[in-house]
């Protein structure tokens, strides 16, 4: 599989908010292979794992655990290229909200982006679904603090959350969580969201103008058609790390979104050395060891966020993966 990317751009951002706290971008972009040439380009791409570690080195760097939060304070129209004036040139917070979530994966992959409303409430959320990249504590921080810096700035600070859930432990005193978003904060969840009335979305925005939203819609349209689809087995995982873990996506479903009949694709994944089973299980066990290792999350907690139904599978399950118990793996 290709190893997964995101546009330098991002890193840009990053690296500024990083000098901001009176330490140098260019020794840390050194040690990854990184200068600042490679991180300016529009259309330049690095790999995702390497923007995962710049930014959590970045927060032992700077001596701050909140260094991802901060940073997404700090997004602006500039900070994200074009994602960031798509947002805040959308001619309502719904069509912000939605034509961001629809075009992020353009410029990251391997993360799970979703705008989803309700009668009383719409939400956001982002997950990187590659379980086999590193801890991304500060960049989950970062982007669901990111998206309130948008909506705020988009609705001149208007915007109230009810939530905000993230994946990984806390770090850091709760309060100041609890005082940037205003509201309760939830941790060790199985996502990372933020929530708020859907009474906001009727919103109508002022800071860019809307006569910009449909060409750099266009722009990014152009660039997901010549992105390409990859091999038939990177659609595959890709379409499985998108499911959530307890409820893993079905083969003929899969087949289906992909254009391909039943048959067609177990001979597919034969060919490529692999089965349909084999990748749900290689998926749920990666990100099992990941939240064992990330979390204090108990193995009956993680048997269940994997879609195990009790805890005496999952343990058997794990060792028959790993050569080694899920507790074994914690030390």
């Amino acid at each position: 599989m290709a190893e997964p990317v995101i546009a330098a751009q991002f890193l840009r951002h990053v690296a500024n908010c990083l000098e901001l706290t009176g330490r140098s971008a260019t020794g840390l972009l050194a040690e990854l292979g990184l200068d600042r040439e490679a991180i300016e380009g529009a259309e330049r791409e690095i790999p995702l794992k390497t923007f995962l570690v710049f930014f959590e080195r970045a927060a032992a760097l700077s001596r701050n655990p909140s260094f991802g939060l901060h940073a997404g304070r700090l997004v602006g129209s500039d900070s994200i290229g074009p994602l960031s004036i798509l947002f805040l040139s959308a001619p309502d917070l719904r069509t912000a909200f939605a034509s961001f979530t629809r075009y992020l994966d353009t410029m990251q992959q391997a993360s799970r982006n979703r705008f989803v409303v309700s009668a009383d409430h719409a939400a956001f959320e982002y997950k990187v679904i590659d379980p086999a990249l590193p801890v991304r504590r500060q960049d989950a921080e970062y982007s669901i603090s990111a998206m309130f810096s948008l909506a705020r700035q988009y609705t001149g600070g208007a915007i109230e959350l009810a939530e905000v859930r993230f994946e990984h432990e806390r770090a850091g005193a709760y309060q100041i969580y609890r005082d940037y978003f205003g509201c309760d904060v939830f941790f060790e969840q199985d996502t990372n969201l933020l929530v708020f009335s859907a009474r906001h979305l009727a919103h109508r925005g002022r800071v860019l103008s809307a006569v910009l939203h449909p060409i750099i819609e266009d722009h990014l349209r152009r660039r997901a058609d010549s992105g390409g689809e990859g091999t038939a087995l990177d659609r595959v995982r890709a379409q499985i790390a998108r499911a959530p873990l307890d409820r893993p996506p079905q083969a003929a479903a899969v087949a289906d979104q992909l254009g391909l009949s039943l048959p067609t694709l177990h001979r597919r994944l034969r060919a490529a050395g692999t089965s349909w089973r084999a990748l749900l299980d290689d998926h749920r066990m990666a990100a099992a060891e990941r939240l064992l290792r990330e979390t204090r999350r108990s193995v009956a907690d993680v048997a269940l966020a994997v879609g195990y139904a009790e805890s005496a599978s999952f343990s058997r399950a794990f060792a028959r993966h790993f050569g080694k118990s899920p507790k074994t793996s914690r030390l």
